[in-house]
């Protein structure tokens, strides 16, 4: 039956109109074929006259009908506009309305809410017959009501390519009567177009759904956790929605694609997963000042006030102004710090022998100073907690760039070796490769009193090493510190900015080469914390550390990526790696190779030469005569109690001391002094 719809339209044939009109009643009689052409050509001469003029009450305008053979006509009517209710106007509003351009994420949410959602989608259709269309129709005999303009629903069909419910929605890009594709296509490989159908089917599906999924790939591909060892895996996804600046090199989206690698792989079955929670005030005070932590927790791009002179005087600023203050930056220090503290934990608690923590790693954040994108020194605060049950741990650095805070915070104690891997001399500007420091012949203090001389080792490599120079060199200079100074545990950054290609780095490592590093630390079986670092082009970083966990866990994992990635398009193409896990990374950005033969193998001697200098590790051999572990540790609980208690006591006996000496040179008083 014909009626207005809801949005006051014209008269729209709905499904439970009848097959067949009834007589009009007002003419008492049924239209023939010619009454019918006659008025519809009236019509479209004079198209401001309408065929139907009966002005009367709604039921009055129903029965004027008129029937064709099979094929049910009625011309337009006049539009008659409903008075709309305040609900009506709101929901259409709120239908129609568009986000503010400045909010991203609402226009996101928008945007996929539009275009992603699975529902039928409503529309207009501009189809308009000529008298040819209505005259073909009739002598066809086409059982097809004539496509007035009208509002209807279209129901969704299957998209060949997709592989979903889907349909495309005219006003993006595709004209509602016209080609049925975009007016613009991207070109995608027949390989692009498989993945983008792939994930597109994935997307769909109930998260159980997807779980199960995954699940039974990482059975197909031996997924499972490793005989005789654990892993912890320590992240917090509120890391990834900081953003340092749109031209800033550090992006932590990074993390996002590298946990997405990891979950799409399936490596999450390998490892027991940890989500830490933020470290407190107090905590990060065990290493940097508080005065500076205020400083952090309270200072936003609002208040901050560059001419201040705490500004500079924290790092903050200048030319460069590599530490940016942006939004969250105190949540942002605390959550990536309190997940190298929950991994360090993990170790020394033996649930985990190897602990993994990507979104830490940032080396270069001193006591009281940021720099070099990094604001708090959370490998400082992961090592200052296994020295409390382990009396030797060396860190491990193979960022491109040298690890000086934590070589700086260390530079008094024995306890701790630094070997730091990296690049240095002077970049293609002209300038000091940052950080400056990290010369072969920097090993710590010069005092022969400091107990720190000797126990910091430095490798400065030169533009361009490749993999096999970078293999060779670090085997044999790592093993040997190992063999000597002989650590109960390690520390090891993994920066990936010494990749090639890196947007930052300067050498043409490959990603199995980098993890080679991670493997050669592993085989000696030493507690391991294994953090992030440096790396700014985020999918090579991505590719990185997802194969450096299936290291970890001693996962083999095939090169085509999985299809279910959400952000698979950022694998995808010859610029991007061509969808695969291991792609050639020499073909976008390959560097000269400066590192001769010659001056690697003199490198290596000057090593060696300067491990003389560390006094090794003492092997006492000491008879417990059947005490337990837990024993020993209560005695020597004890004694270190009784060795702190002992200090206390002279100290306070040589304040004293100071204080009456003192007091005897000086008698009368301060005004004493001028009768002298």
């Amino acid at each position: 039956m014909a009626n207005y719809d809801s949005d006051g339209d014209e008269g729209v044939a709905t499904e439970s109109s009848d097959s067949s009109y009834a007589d009009n009643e007002s003419s008492g009689g049924e239209y023939t074929d010619d009454n019918l052409r006659e008025e519809y050509e009236q019509a479209q001469q004079k198209p401001e006259k309408a065929a139907f003029t009966n002005t009367g009450t709604r039921s009055s305008a129903r029965k004027n009908k008129w029937v064709i053979k099979d094929i049910p006509v009625r011309p337009t009517p006049p539009a008659r506009p409903k008075k709309k209710t305040k609900n009506a106007q709101r929901s259409r509003a709120r239908a129609s309305s568009t986000p503010d351009a400045f909010d991203p994420i609402i226009r996101a949410r928008w945007e996929r809410r539009r275009f992603e959602e699975l529902k039928p989608h409503s529309f207009t259709n501009p189809f308009i017959p000529t008298n040819d269309d209505v005259q073909r129709w009739v002598a066809d005999g086409t059982p097809q009501r004539l496509p007035y303009p009208k509002r209807f629903t279209q129901v969704p069909k299957l998209d060949p390519v997709v592989g979903k419910s889907a349909m495309r929605v005219p006003g993006y890009g595709t004209p509602s009567n016209g080609h049925s594709g975009p007016i613009v296509e991207h070109y995608m490989s027949p390989d692009d177009q498989v993945f983008a159908a792939d994930f597109q089917s994935f997307k769909i599906l109930s998260d159980n759904e997807k779980r199960q999924i995954i699940a039974r790939e990482a059975e197909e591909y031996g997924m499972e956790k490793p005989k005789g060892y654990s892993v912890s895996f320590h992240y917090n996804p509120h890391v990834e929605y900081h953003h340092f600046g749109s031209s800033h090199p550090m992006k932590p989206w990074r993390l996002t694609l590298t946990k997405q690698l990891v979950l799409a792989y399936g490596l999450e079955y390998c490892m027991e997963l940890y989500e830490p929670r933020p470290a407190t005030f107090d905590e990060l005070a065990i290493f940097h000042d508080r005065e500076y932590l205020s400083f952090l927790s309270n200072v936003t791009p609002q208040n901050a006030k560059p001419d201040d002179p705490a500004y500079l005087s924290f790092g903050f600023g200048g030319e460069s102004n590599d530490c940016p203050v942006f939004d969250g930056l105190w949540n942002y220090v605390s959550i990536y710090s309190g997940a190298s503290m929950n991994a360090a934990w993990n170790l020394l608690n033996k649930q985990s022998d190897i602990a993994i923590n990507w979104s830490g790693g940032l080396h270069h954040a001193k006591k009281n100073v940021a720099s070099g994108f990094c604001y708090i020194n959370d490998i400082v605060l992961a090592i200052q907690l296994l020295l409390t049950q382990n009396q030797r741990v060396l860190y491990i650095d193979i960022d491109v760039h040298h690890g000086d805070g934590v070589e700086a915070a260390f530079e008094s104690t024995d306890r701790v070796f630094t070997l730091s891997y990296h690049k240095f001399g002077i970049d293609r500007n002209g300038y000091p490769f940052f950080p400056g420091t990290g010369n072969i012949n920097e090993m710590g203090p010069t005092d022969p009193t400091n107990r720190g001389k000797g126990h910091s080792l430095n490798i400065p490599i030169d533009d361009g090493i490749d993999d096999d120079q970078y293999k060779w060199l670090f085997k044999t200079i790592t093993g040997a510190v190992i063999n000597k100074y002989n650590p109960t545990a390690i520390v090891m950054q993994s920066g990936a900015d010494s990749l090639g290609g890196d947007r930052l780095g300067r050498f043409n490592l490959n990603i199995k080469a980098h993890g080679f590093c991670v493997e050669t630390v592993k085989s000696y079986g030493r507690p391991l914390l294994l953090i992030g670092g440096g790396g700014y082009t985020p999918r090579n970083v991505a590719r990185t550390w997802c194969h450096e966990t299936s290291v970890c866990v001693g996962a083999e994992l095939h090169s085509k990526l999985p299809a279910h990635i959400p952000y698979i398009q950022a694998f995808q193409g010859e610029e991007n790696g061509g969808g695969i896990l291991y792609p050639d990374l020499h073909n976008t950005k390959r560097h000269e190779n400066l590192n001769t033969p010659q001056k690697l193998q003199k490198l290596v001697e000057q090593a060696m030469e300067n491990l003389r200098y560390m006094e090794g590790a003492p092997s006492v051999v000491v008879n417990t005569r059947g005490i337990t572990e837990e024993q020993l540790m209560r005695i020597r609980e004890a004694i270190d109690r009784e060795l702190e208690e002992g200090e206390q006591e002279r100290e306070t006996l040589l304040s004293v001391e100071n204080t009456r000496r003192r007091r005897e040179r000086n008698t009368g008083g301060r005004g004493e002094r001028g009768l002298r």
